[in-house]
């Protein structure tokens, strides 16, 4: 009988160094499962599209860009929870679960104590311990730890919110673990990091870095801040000082990560797709997205998504700051303009969300290709090349293409599979 790899903290610095979004596998009793469910090792999303929502993408749908669905809508809750992000949608599925019994505990992600916006794992057994760990925190966060402790308490039927690579490792795990019913709440996530370049952002950016209790990159094209007194303080995107920020700020996982939707989900949550200023938008994914969605009918409006503007002129720009240092950039007055047609003419709705996605898979790419081409296949889900075919990466002839099917990975151990993983720069 093989001897189980030994549980560690390694140092959140030398994680953060490397393609680790510090999920909670290898900080738990998961760790063995390490080689096959991490996202950054070998992803396999495509393969778990199908396993999970039972089809692969439909390349002639919007499935091609959020992932395999059965209905999109714009949500709002109709009596908001005061100091949630938005009006409290996730954590109200959350809550009413417990309530009615589909579940025993919620993993999900909360807040440190002594702190506005510190994550923290949580496993929640009451309804009121959920709506403590209401709103987002920009931050990675280990929240697969607390499976170890739900199954100490012997639970059977569990509901986690999680990110989308920690939904690539549990649902790979999920056939291990000793539940009866296990329910995938999935939030969208982009561009993520650590809680101490979190406040050096917040510094960057804000009139009271000290004072933010949320934060969230808004579909107006602007950074929308909260803050403890209920404030909100707003911030062009492209008035943004990245130059004084750096590189460094986002995580290198997050780089090369290429399921921003959260396609493993039963349902999935988010704010790309929905309506100012304070529709989220939500993806049911399957028969049990049906059920949660079912949880909350009586306490959110639903409405038919909607669309405007074309992202090709916003791909265009994209594509042509791709992989160059952050400048300055123009004039303040000129910046104002800029945001000023962004809001009258930039994309809106479903089409705010493709842009967001085309970016997204663009910038990942790039980044594999440029700092870890051997491991293309290993990093790059096939799914993700149809949605750039019009488009030509910089530096290269064509559109993106590819690479040969990878071979199976089996017999390398866990060790291997972390040594094989290369630094990846986001300069």
């Amino acid at each position: 009988m093989a001897t189980p790899l030994p549980i560690v903290k390694p140092d959140p610095a030398e994680r953060f160094s490397r393609i680790c979004s510090d999920c909670g596998v290898c900080t738990s009793s998961l760790r063995p499962h390490v080689k096959d469910a991490c996202a950054f090792l070998v992803q396999k999303y495509d393969e778990l599209e199908i396993a999970v929502q039972g089809h692969a993408r439909r390349a002639e749908t919007d499935e091609l860009y959020f992932g395999p669905y059965e209905k999109i809508f714009r949500v709002r809750r109709r009596r908001p929870i005061a100091g949630a992000q938005w009006t409290g949608v996730v954590t109200t599925v959350a809550m009413r679960a417990l309530e009615r019994g589909l579940v025993e505990g919620v993993i999900l992600t909360g807040t440190e104590p002594g702190t506005l916006n510190k994550p923290m794992p949580v496993l929640a057994r009451t309804p009121e311990e959920v709506l403590a760990c209401r709103g987002n925190k920009f931050g990675l966060s280990p929240t697969l730890e607390k499976i170890d402790d739900a199954i100490a308490a012997g639970l059977k039927r569990v509901l986690v919110v999680g990110t989308p690579c920690q939904f690539h490792a549990l649902r790979v795990i999920e056939p291990t673990l000793p539940f009866e019913d296990l329910w995938c709440l999935g939030i969208l996530c982009s561009d993520n990091t650590t809680h101490e370049n979190y406040q050096t952002f917040l510094k960057s950016v804000s009139r009271s870095p000290e004072t933010v209790v949320h934060m969230e990159f808004m579909p107006d094209f602007r950074l929308w801040m909260r803050h403890v007194n209920g404030e909100i303080e707003k911030l062009n995107f492209v008035e943004i000082p990245m130059h004084e920020i750096g590189p460094d700020l986002i995580a290198p996982s997050c780089r090369v990560c290429f399921n921003y939707t959260n396609s493993l989900a039963d349902l999935s949550v988010g704010y790309m797709g929905g309506g100012m200023p304070d529709q989220q938008w939500l993806l049911i994914r399957n028969a049990k997205g049906w059920r949660l969605l079912d949880l909350i009918r009586d306490d959110v409006d639903l409405t038919e998504p909607t669309e405007g503007g074309n992202r090709a002129l916003a791909m265009k720009g994209f594509l042509s700051q791709l992989g160059k240092p952050y400048a300055k950039g123009a004039p303040r007055p000129v910046k104002k303009l800029i945001a000023f047609l962004q809001r009258r003419i930039g994309p809106r709705g479903l089409e705010f969300a493709r842009t967001r996605i085309e970016m997204k898979l663009a910038e990942g790419l790039f980044t594999a290709r440029r700092k870890a081409a051997h491991r293309e296949s290993l990093l790059v889900p096939r799914y993700a090349y149809a949605p750039l075919e019009k488009y030509i990466l910089p530096g290269e002839a064509g559109p993106p293409t590819p690479p040969p099917a990878r071979r199976s990975g089996r017999g390398a151990t866990a060790s291997q599979a972390v040594k094989a993983m290369d630094p990846v720069s986001i300069g």
